[in-house]
């Protein structure tokens, strides 16, 4: 079948490469001379669509638009859906030969064009002129005008840019613009021209910079415009075929508002080990196994994309937990057992996203293994040279998914072999692509340290100039005059140096060239800084705590499932006195990592300064169980923790700060300050308002005291039980801190503080006899001025509580029984208390006789006890 080629593809001038950049089978071309060449292209291109439209009235949409979609489709077909076969070579030769290179060299200075902000595009990639071609022709400008042949709000613009930008090895800011300014021209036009297509395309774009929250608004927006419905719901069933014990299951329900009839697919990616193959787990869960399949409702094209596309939303604002991978999972289930057939991308990207989440689950790790080489196999012709690819390329919603390309693919699959520890068919498929750093990582496993070197220095032989593999041959050998080697060649303008010396910096621990060479990389490149994490953590070990913080942010955007930047963050916003930025920057690192019990700690110290009682209580709970004896319990915080409580308890305070802003009255309300010198007649016709309604009837039961005393009489009851049961949850939380930590005397202070409020302090003694027995543990606490005056301070508390005890027993009426044991343990607190003072006295008579702490003891703290001990015996006596 004859393809139909547009006449302007073939007419268009072809990139033309100087004899001087190829030289003795090297390429010698500098980026200064690519930059001058692709200047040349670009207005050599320009000038002829120009003339074009001079003689020949070229139109935008008949002849522009088609000659663009035709290249797109040539050069997505070569680096993202599947090699063309021989036989689609054969009917396209004529434009393919306009638009390869003779050679590889010839290739790669080509590729060179392509370079922006100083970022290479990726070794692999094919056809680079073609695209070359579809930028120069969007970036045109009509004559004798400073507007561009292709606006902006063009969907085609954006996606050529987008193509140019994914074909890089990093973010460039140049294209960052360029994206920036077709969305923004996109966003303007009125709805009714906005597509659905459009819309994902748009919210792909803000996905691949980060900007996640933009991102999903967009998705959702096209959700709205498509009519799709998505609900999430459960069902009782089973997941697997052997399964015979119903289960609450997860499913996910999705019905298309767009009329659409389903079309044939000729051809679709092969599904590995899916349920009618014979695999034991469901496609999607039903009430029995037996149970045939629901029938479903098929979802148009659109709507599937739209799916994928709020998959990656549930990603990015999720935690990286299996929960949220099951959450996901739903989604794809949904798509995979679709009755309609979807687009080969569509059923691709669907494909991918299951093994990507089925990675780490060990009942389906095979599966996910086999369907990711599935999809890397079939991009090759050689494995099937008769079945036809190009067909795939021409699907509407080909651009509606975010399908990478096939070296990143490989280069995922990769990965999957390297975390299963297969080194050496990682390295190969590292080598394939040339993806430096992960081959110089698994050089290092293999214990070939040599061989990365090797292979940097063969792809020098034919290409000198080239950056890049300047600076993977630095990083191989961690030599940095290759690394300057590269800054020079790329006469400053590229990144990629900067960021290796600065990697190399931090490994020797030079933290003042790490913040130099990252702040130089990321003035070339602003949207590609680099390691933002090492730049944090060089600017704190520099107590640079602003630039730290600006770094920590970025990685939070980049990566916002990062509890570690997330933690460091939270630690530069305490550094700089910001306790509320602090404490929400620590959620978040606990949001995605909830079993360090370091972040734990550190959430619940910035929560007791906030005053967070429900917060920090349940931290408190949580650190004992994960770090047990390991916690780290300062007085300080131990002392704040407990007084918030008892404000609590008292209600003082909330129990959060949402419960603070949930509860503001009028009172506390913002008022707008008036100018004195407003108009004083408008300010006095003011005061001659009528209040709206005042002539209307008040019900009676409005006006009756008595309903709203019932409700804050309820309320009453209600507070009451809520914080009877938070004491109750202070007392266990006591306890388990008290069977961990038995000889810490600050840990039985704090107790006692608590049990004396909620208790009383009969109940508080209790815990200062023991507070007494650590201090007395301490290794020559008599001799030792600090611990002597911590045993003089418990001993003081322990009077304190014995005292009150008996002034609560002299005022208290209660049944005999119950007020003999009281004036018992009045008695004996006394006593106990006397007798330990006593012999605190004489322990430390000769070591600490000439202190205060000893002179209080003798001359303020016996006599209360003894007078307080003939107060007891002679109303208790006498009672």
């Amino acid at each position: 079948m004859g393809e139909n080629i547009p006449a302007l593809l073939l007419r268009l001038p072809t990139v033309e490469i100087d004899e001087r950049h190829v030289r003795d089978g090297r390429v010698t071309m500098s980026l200064d001379d690519a930059f001058t060449a692709v200047n040349a292209y670009f207005q050599l291109v320009e000038d002829y669509l120009q003339q074009e439209q001079q003689e020949r009235a070229l139109n935008v949409e008949k002849d522009i638009i088609p000659a663009i979609d035709f290249a797109l489709r040539l050069f997505n077909a070569e680096n993202f859906s599947g090699e063309l076969v021989p036989a689609e070579r054969a009917r396209l030769a004529f434009v393919l030969q306009r638009f390869t290179m003779a050679d590889a060299l010839l290739e790669r200075c080509v590729q060179r064009l392509l370079v922006s902000d100083g970022e290479m595009p990726h070794p692999c990639l094919r056809l680079s002129a073609l695209l070359l071609c579809t930028l120069a022709i969007v970036c045109s400008k009509v004559q004798g005008s400073a507007q561009s042949l292709v606006p902006y709000h063009s969907v085609w613009r954006l996606r050529v840019h987008m193509r140019h930008q994914l074909v890089l090895q990093h973010s460039a800011h140049s294209v960052f613009l360029h994206l920036s300014a077709c969305v923004d021209a996109a966003l303007a036009l009125p709805e009714a021209q906005l597509s659905v297509e459009h819309l994902l395309e748009i919210g792909h774009v803000h996905n691949y910079y980060h900007r996640r929250d933009i991102a999903a608004e967009t998705f959702w927006r096209a959700v709205h415009k498509s009519g799709l419905t998505v609900s999430e719901s459960a069902m009782v069933g089973v997941r697997t075929r052997w399964q015979r014990h119903q289960l609450v299951q997860m499913v996910m329900n999705a019905q298309s508002a767009l009329p659409f009839t389903p079309q044939p697919v000729t051809d679709s990616p092969r599904v590995v080990m899916s349920e009618k193959d014979g695999h034991d787990l469901l496609d999607r869960p039903r009430e029995t196994p037996e149970t045939p399949a629901p029938p479903l409702q098929p979802l148009h094209p659109i709507d599937k994309a739209i799916i994928l596309a709020l998959c990656l939303d549930i990603r990015n604002t999720n935690p990286y937990h299996g929960l949220t991978q099951h959450h996901m999972q739903t989604y794809v289930e949904r798509l995979l057992v679709d009755p309609a057939p979807a687009p080969f991308m569509i059923q691709c990207q669907t494909l991918l996203m299951r093994s990507r989440l089925e990675r780490r689950r060990n009942r389906v790790q095979e599966r996910a293994f086999m369907q990711l080489t599935e999809l890397v196999d079939q991009f090759s012709m050689n494995r099937e040279p008769t079945r036809e690819t190009f067909y795939r390329t021409e699907s509407d919603y080909f651009y509606s998914v975010a399908y990478p390309s096939i070296w990143q693919l490989k280069s995922e699959y990769a990965d999957f072999c390297y975390e299963e520890s297969l080194f050496k068919t990682a390295l190969d498929a590292y080598e394939q692509v040339l993806d430096w750093e992960n081959i110089i990582k698994c050089c290092k496993a293999l214990d070939k340290r040599k061989r990365a070197e090797s292979l940097a220095r063969e792809l020098l032989e034919t290409d000198p100039c080239n950056p890049l593999l300047w600076v993977a041959l630095g990083e191989a050998t961690r030599e940095v005059s290759h690394l300057w080697k590269a800054w020079e060649l790329s006469n400053h303008r590229s990144a990629a140096p900067m960021r290796a010396l600065a990697r190399l910096a931090l490994e020797r621990e030079e933290y003042s060239k790490v913040v130099e060479y990252f702040d130089e990389a990321v003035r070339l490149n602003p949207v590609f800084g680099g390691d933002w994490f090492s730049l944090g953590y060089a600017a704190m070990r520099l107590e640079q705590w602003g630039r730290s913080g600006e770094a920590f942010t970025h990685v939070c955007q980049i990566q916002p499932n990062n509890a570690y930047a997330w933690n460091n963050l939270a630690s530069v916003l305490l550094r700089n006195g910001m306790l509320r930025p602090a404490f929400n920057a620590m959620s978040q690192a606990l949001h995605n990592n909830r079993r360090d019990w370091r972040m734990w700690q550190n959430y619940f110290s910035i929560g007791c300064e906030l005053k967070e009682v429900t917060e920090t209580t349940n931290a408190m709970n949580v650190l004992l169980d994960i770090a047990k004896r390991n916690t780290r319990l300062e007085r300080e915080s131990l002392n704040r923790f407990v007084d918030n409580a008892i404000a609590y308890m008292e209600g003082r305070i909330p129990a959060s700060s949402r419960d603070q802003v949930e509860a503001v009255d009028v009172s506390h309300a913002s008022v707008a300050l008036m100018e004195e010198d407003g108009d004083a007649e408008e300010e006095q016709s003011m005061y001659e308002l009528v209040p709206l309604g005042s002539g209307v009837d008040m019900p009676n039961a409005f006006l009756e005291p008595s309903k709203t005393e019932a409700s804050a009489a309820e309320a009453g009851r209600v507070r009451a039980g809520i914080v009877g049961r938070y004491k109750q949850r202070m007392r266990d939380t006591f306890k388990r801190i008290t069977d961990l930590f038995v000889t810490d005397p600050d840990i039985y202070h704090c107790g006692a503080k608590l049990l004396r409020y909620m208790d009383g302090p009969l109940r508080a003694y209790e815990m200062r006899l023991k507070e007494l027995r650590c201090c007395q543990q301490k290794d020559q606490w008599e001799r030792d001025e600090t611990r002597f005056s911590r045993t003089c301070e418990c001993l003081h508390e322990m009077a304190g509580d014995a005292l009150a005890a008996l002034e609560a027993a002299l005022v208290a009426s209660t049944a005999a029984a119950d007020q003999d044991d009281v004036q018992r343990g009045v008695l004996a607190a006394l006593n106990d208390t006397l007798s330990n003072t006593m012999a605190v006295i004489e322990a430390a008579q000769d070591y600490m006789g000439e202190s205060t702490s000893y002179a209080k003891l003798r001359s303020v703290l016996l006599p209360q006890l003894h007078g307080g001990l003939q107060k007891a015996k002679s109303a208790f006596n006498s009672g």
